[in-house]
C-alpha cells in the first residue's frame, strides 16, 4: 500500500464515459458533503481505468492524495467509511448512484471500440447500444451524410457512415 500524489494519476486516454459539467459538480459536491468513499482502479502506468470522474472532482475538491492498494483481481476492495452521520451515509448511496447516471457515453470512443474488434456482448443490449451510437450518428458522421433520402433509408436494415464505414441499426 502507498500513499501517492492524486496528480500522478493520468486520466484514460480511451475513456468511454463523459462526464458533462453538472456531473462532475455533483461529484465534487459529493467529496464535500460526505467525503471520499469511492475506490478508483489505475493500472501499473497510473493510467485510471475506472474513476475519472471522481478524480476529476477530488481535485476540484482539494483532495491531493491518494492511497493505492495493490490488487491481482482475486479479491474485492472495500472502503470502510467512518465517522460519516445517518444523513451522510443515505447522501453518499444517492450521490453515488446519481452521478453514474448523469455521465453519458462516448459515442465515438464506442465506434472506435467496436471497430477495433471489442466485445461488448453482455454489457448492452442491442437496442441500448443503437440509441448510444443513434443519439451520437449526427456528431460521428458527415454533414453530407446527414441530409439523407429517407425512402433508401426504409429500405436498408442498416445505416453505414460514407467516411468511416461503421454501421447501426437504424
Amino acid at each position: 500500500m502507498t500513499n501517492d500524489s492524486i496528480k500522478d494519476l493520468r486520466p484514460d486516454p480511451q475513456n468511454a464515459r463523459q462526464h458533462n459539467p453538472r456531473n462532475l459538480a455533483m461529484i465534487e459536491d459529493s467529496l464535500r458533503r460526505v467525503g471520499a468513499a469511492r475506490s478508483v482502479v489505475i493500472d501499473d502506468d497510473n493510467i485510471i481505468l475506472a474513476g475519472n470522474g471522481v478524480v476529476a472532482a477530488a481535485e476540484a475538491a482539494g483532495i491531493e492524495r491518494i492511497r493505492v492498494i495493490e490488487t491481482d483481481g482475486d479479491e474485492i476492495i472495500a472502503v470502510r467509511r467512518s465517522g460519516l452521520t445517518d444523513e451522510q451515509k443515505r447522501l453518499l448511496a444517492y450521490y453515488d448512484n446519481r452521478t453514474a447516471e448523469l455521465a453519458t457515453w462516448s459515442a465515438e470512443q464506442v465506434v472506435a471500440d467496436l471497430d477495433a474488434g471489442l466485445s461488448l456482448e453482455g454489457m448492452f443490449y442491442e437496442d441500448e447500444l443503437a440509441t448510444i451510437l443513434g443519439n451520437a450518428a449526427d456528431d460521428l458522421a458527415s454533414v453530407e451524410f446527414r441530409e439523407y433520402d429517407e425512402s433508401v433509408a426504409d429500405e436498408v436494415e442498416y445505416l453505414t457512415c460514407p467516411e468511416c464505414g461503421h454501421r447501426w441499426p437504424k
